[in-house]
């Protein structure tokens, strides 16, 4: 099974080492280029969280504006209540006087 002497061996054998840096240099390119799409992702995914996080703070100082607009109307409704109120008890009193006279 000895090939020496074959033309297609000797070019083979004669080969073999620029065959091995070919083959050494796509593995180079394949880790880089897998090195490259996973940079990109990683970008990605970056850039998604950075406008999400945004999205979320605007949303939170919207909420923010809306609490204090409702705590403010609160407060409004809380002070004519009290007026109400005081109407109230003195026209309670003014029927309890009347009541009282007849």
């Amino acid at each position: 099974m000895a090939n020496f002497g074959s033309p297609a061996h000797n070019a083979a054998m004669g080969n073999l080492g620029g065959m091995m840096l070919v083959a050494g240099g796509a593995m180079c390119l394949a880790r880089g280029v897998s090195d490259a799409l996973d940079a990109v992702a990683e970008a990605r995914y970056r850039r998604q969280y950075q406008d999400a996080l945004g999205a979320a703070s605007a949303h939170a100082r919207e909420l923010e504006s809306v609490a204090r607009a409702a705590v403010q109307i609160i407060a409004e409704l809380e002070a004519e209540v009290a007026g109400l109120r005081t109407a109230c008890t003195q026209r309670h009193e003014v029927i309890e006087a009347l009541v009282g006279r007849a």
